[in-house]
């Protein structure tokens, strides 16, 4: 029975070492009640399997959220307080850059909030494992497209700004680089050993709480961010550029929702 249930483990994915404490805890089990019935190999296998697949994907989508707070928050000092931008950037360079940290902001924040929403199942369906991954997925590319025009920033390869701490600079560069490399470890992870159980995903109304259809959170998240935006350039005293900028980054909101929203699971 154990010989023939390590075969299915192995068959399934299971790693070694977690093959190692089942099988230990198996004997245990039937060293308490020699006459105990743990029923089919195979349907155990699997059982194990979906377990642990879901604590891999649900682990992943934290771990993605943890590793990137602290680059986020040096990431917000060094241009608070570290770099003045002295003449205009190239508009890939600035583009990168911009576009990497709210693909980081974006997916770690849904990764995190997934994840939390899951954390009392001990089995989720394989769609909801693949949503997980593929939400941290997007914020480690948006990690990774940062980090690259900030170390050439930081490095003067391009002259464009006036650093007060330049170290600064290198120091969130290395801890981005780190997020990225540990973010991608938890997502290789949990790639190795999927569930396959079966189920309907969820959508944004799930991840938030609330009963509404995604497309009116979606408009309402993009007003919320296109009025903070708004605002922001009034109290800058540039009212017509803050408005511009608002309905541009709305516009941005509400296009991502379109096009990104059924593989990341906010819209069914």
């Amino acid at each position: 029975m154990i010989d023939e249930l390590d075969r299915e483990l192995r068959a399934v994915g299971v790693p070694a070492r977690r093959r190692r404490r089942i099988r230990l805890e198996i004997e245990d089990h039937l060293a308490c009640d020699p006459s105990a019935d743990l029923g089919d190999p195979r349907a155990l296998a699997r059982q194990f399997a979906d377990e642990l697949g879901t604590l891999y994907a649900r682990r992943a989508g934290f771990a993605v959220f943890l590793v990137l707070v602290p680059f986020g928050l040096l990431f917000g000092a060094v241009f608070a307080f570290a770099a003045v931008y002295t003449t205009s950037a190239p508009p890939l360079l600035t583009a990168a850059l911009v576009g990497g940290v709210q693909f980081a902001f974006v997916g770690g924040t849904l990764s995190l909030l997934r994840a939390w929403r899951l954390r009392r199942l001990a089995v989720i369906p394989a769609v909801e494992a693949h949503i997980l991954i593929r939400r941290a997925c997007l914020a480690i590319a948006g990690a990774a497209l940062t980090v690259i025009p900030l170390g050439l920033l930081t490095s003067g390869y391009y002259q464009v700004a006036q650093w007060s701490s330049r170290p600064l600079g290198w120091a969130t560069v290395g801890v981005g680089a780190a997020a990225v490399l540990l973010g991608a470890t938890a997502v290789v992870r949990s790639l190795r050993l999927l569930p396959a159980a079966d189920g309907k995903p969820a959508d944004l109304s799930f991840d938030l709480g609330v009963r509404a259809d995604p497309w009116l959170l979606a408009v309402a998240i993009a007003g919320a961010v296109a009025l903070c935006i708004a605002v922001a350039g009034g109290v800058q005293s540039d009212p017509l550029d803050g408005l511009a900028r608002a309905l541009v980054d709305g516009s941005l909101c509400l296009a991502g929702f379109a096009v990104l929203g059924r593989p990341l699971g906010l819209r069914a």
